[in-house]
């Protein structure tokens, strides 16, 4: 006999799970609901996606769907996370290493911790592969999924990011390392979304498994560079501009 609940926040009776070693069927069916709809979601976005798409494509009932995301949109959230959760845990395991070697971070360490684990999963099994689609689905999704997803995914992270990039360069303002972060990001979605296009478009093959070292190499050097210039913006460390006197022509130097 199968029992049910009710879901105060459906309003539906949802199967109960089973307890203890049992539990697993249960984690299957929840692991089969996300991987569809990651797939559909990635194909067709949040809104062009159905229950009924869903459902067919997990081989569940919607009581099932309720029971374990409670709406489209936290499977929507969850799908995204669950992702880009694993590739966030290395990247702060990867800053933790590059402090513990002594002082301040490198710069070409915290743009190293940034971009590899993203290359590093994307290059063993594929896992990331549907992650460009689905992060420009994220992005240009009507309704703000940006302003509301992205900020759950990687508020955390960026977080420990930018108190790494504040202990490496204390001179520079809070709200360039923000600018920093986000142009860093800038530079590893335009790697997810048109990476092997310019590998085509510069006569190489699509990525296979094993370039990944180039690629991030690549990427480091730009990112840090980047990082770098942040320390002559603004404040104390922008050229001021020379003193005119009344002909509007600057002083000559002595």
């Amino acid at each position: 006999m199968i029992h049910t609940s009710y879901d105060p926040l459906t309003g539906l009776e949802a199967p109960e799970e089973p307890a203890g070693p049992s539990a697993v069927p249960g984690q299957a069916t929840r692991e089969r609901i996300l991987d569809a709809a990651e797939r559909l979601f990635a194909e067709h976005g949040f809104a062009g996606t159905s229950h009924r798409q869903i459902t067919a494509e997990a081989r569940v009932n919607l009581a099932a769907v309720n029971y374990h995301f409670g709406s489209k949109e936290a499977l929507f959230l969850e799908v995204v996370r669950r992702r880009l959760e694993p590739v966030n845990r290395r990247r702060v395991e990867m800053l933790d290493e590059a402090e513990r070697r002594g002082g301040a971070a490198r710069l070409e360490d915290v743009a190293r911790a940034f971009v590899e684990p993203v290359v590093a999963a994307r290059m063993e099994g594929g896992e990331l592969g549907v992650l460009p689609k689905l992060m420009a689905r994220v992005v240009g999704e009507p309704g703000g999924w940006a302003e509301r997803l992205l900020p759950v995914v990687f508020a955390g992270v960026a977080a420990r990011f930018l108190a790494t990039l504040e202990r490496a360069m204390p001179e520079v303002k809070r709200e360039d390392l923000l600018w920093g972060l986000v142009f860093s990001a800038g530079v590893l979605s335009h790697y997810l979304l048109l990476g092997d296009l310019i590998r085509r478009a510069a006569g190489g093959a699509p990525e296979a498994e094993g370039a990944g070292g180039e690629t991030v190499e690549r990427m480091v050097r730009y990112i840090a560079a980047g990082l770098k210039a942040l320390r002559g913006a603004g404040g104390g460390g922008a050229a001021k501009p020379t003193r005119t006197g009344k002909s509007g022509r600057g002083r000559k130097k002595a």
